[in-house]
């Protein structure tokens, strides 16, 4: 018997608290070192400034939030924010953000971002995905080594 797959909705105003409070705390701590305020605040600031906003529910658990904003011809940022329920469903999770990266590379020739240099999780995640890490450098607001990111069409 094949397990239940994750679901895919568009992500909406009324999430945003719950995808604040659970969080898991390395993705807030890269958020709020990058933008120098608060996950709350950046959250804000993510579905009227992306492409596409969708978030991953599992068994009624959100899961993950992600989405793509464009930032230069052919240039899409990705970002996604997972939250504590990730590690119980980890691949629900995998299946289902494939699709959603293979998604955004039809409206970008390119997808490119960085990753905290600690946050293995999402380290291993995107190296699953298949994108190409580049060697950490200061960036951010706090100027922590991040690691850099692209996977091309």
């Amino acid at each position: 018997m094949e397990k239940p797959k994750a679901s895919v909705y568009p992500l909406v105003a009324e999430d945003l608290w719950g995808l604040c409070r659970l969080a898991r705390p390395a993705d807030r701590e890269e958020i709020e070192s990058v933008a120098g305020f608060s996950l709350e605040t950046a959250v804000g600031l993510l579905i009227p400034h992306s492409c596409k906003s969708q978030k991953i529910v599992h068994n009624g658990l959100l899961l993950a939030a992600v989405g793509d904003a464009q930032h230069l011809d052919g240039l899409g940022v990705p970002w996604l924010i997972s939250t504590i329920h990730v590690e119980r469903y980890p691949r629900e999770f995998l299946r289902a953000t494939k699709p959603l990266v293979d998604e955004m590379l039809g409206r970008h020739q390119r997808l490119q971002n960085y990753v905290d240099a600690s946050n293995t999780a999402a380290i291993r995640w995107l190296r699953w995905l298949g994108f190409e890490l580049g060697t950490a450098v200061p960036y951010g607001h706090q100027g922590k080594p991040f690691i850099p990111f692209k996977l091309e069409r």
